[in-house]
């Protein structure tokens, strides 16, 4: 994938913008609290209509505005041109465009325009809790596998159902015809899981290899909370917990308590591990997921790659720069330029209060 050009409308502190991209390293440049950032962001809705910085669209519309406006045009890997318009308001509800034609369902939308985001925030997917590493695995699936999108989709649905049958304290049989789509749903969104996760391992542990000069080993390991045989053994356990999910007025058990942790020289690596290596482990994890994605889709992600440069030391940042694939367009953000070095081979822009200057 290649985008061609980016124009922006009322976008955070950004009040009108248009850019015209014309080579596959394209740098922002600029201070702290510039906009660089939000451009990136920007750039990053177009794969998921989701930030890579914070859940929920809420503080996207620049200040007393009512509306955001994003235009792009993406070259596809058959070099077909294809123009995008996304719209939305300060309550986040969106209106999106593909070739003048709207998008009703997300599903014919997702994995279309494939992005990987580099950020510093990506350290929470190490020390946080499950449910940031469940919602970038949920990402990554849902991208690459619409059969998965809609399991997950009607699991979730299935589950805030047997939720609401539980807090009203309903009878069995109400439990029974909500549970039939749940635990097939939720059997689906295991299995795929299961056989997804060791590719993704296999990935991480290539990059990381390469990241590391082959000193260490990583990898992760998947932790369901359930770990059923077929869909029999998944009834049977979720019929085992009913009457404590009525104590409790919720689902307890199920894929929406999955997990899975990083692992390093065959260790936990939430608690073995340096913070230079979880800035190695993330890094690792986003080349893996470019790696997942293309295969996946047969399609190339962009990569956005938000001031990252400057946390790795000199070994990283090297190994770093060799293990970006020449075929991807990649945007990056910085307080400084690239080295000198480098600097004829990114197309640079400087940011500063939300407008764009082309060096």
């Amino acid at each position: 994938m290649r985008l061609l050009s980016i124009s922006l409308e009322n976008y955070r502190n950004i009040e009108a913008g248009s850019l015209n991209f014309k080579k596959n390293r394209i740098f922002f440049l600029g201070a702290n609290g510039q906009g660089k950032t939000n451009l990136l962001e920007a750039i990053g809705l177009s794969a998921s209509l989701r930030s890579f910085r914070k859940a929920g669209m809420e503080g996207l519309v620049r200040l007393e505005q009512k509306q955001s406006r994003i235009f792009y045009k993406f070259h596809d890997h058959d070099e077909n041109e294809h123009q995008i318009l996304l719209q939305f308001g300060q309550k986040g509800k969106k209106i999106l465009e593909l070739d003048g034609e709207e998008i009703k369902r997300f599903a014919n939308y997702l994995g279309g325009f494939p992005s990987v985001a580099f950020s510093s925030r990506d350290f929470r997917l190490v020390r946080d809790g499950p449910s940031e590493r469940r919602k970038w695995l949920d990402l990554v699936l849902s991208s690459s596998s619409k059969e998965y999108f809609e399991a997950l989709r009607l699991y979730h649905r299935s589950l805030r159902e047997r939720n609401a049958i539980l807090k009203q304290g309903g009878g069995d049989k109400e439990l029974n015809a909500f549970e039939k789509s749940l635990i097939s749903s939720a059997f689906e969104v295991f299995q795929i899981r299961l056989k997804s996760l060791p590719t993704l391992s296999s990935y991480l542990t290539k990059y990381y290899h390469k990241l590391s000069d082959g000193v260490e080993e990583a990898g992760f390991k998947y932790r369901p909370d359930l770990n059923p045989e077929n869909e029999e053994d998944l009834t049977a356990r979720i019929l085992d917990e009913r009457s404590k999910d009525r104590q409790f007025g919720t689902t307890r058990r199920g894929p929406h308590r999955d997990d899975f942790e990083f692992v390093l020289q065959e260790k936990d690596a939430r608690t073995f591990s340096s913070e230079g290596q979880q800035k190695g482990l993330v890094l690792g994890l986003r080349f893996s997921e470019f790696e997942y994605l293309k295969n996946s889709l047969g399609k190339i992600p962009l990569l956005l790659i938000d001031d990252v440069l400057g946390e790795l030391d000199e070994k990283r940042k090297a190994n770093f720069k060799k293990l970006l694939p020449a075929e991807a367009q990649v945007f990056a953000t910085g307080t400084t330029y690239p080295e000198s070095w480098e600097k004829e081979s990114w197309e640079c822009y400087e940011v500063e209060s939300g407008s764009f200057t082309k060096l």
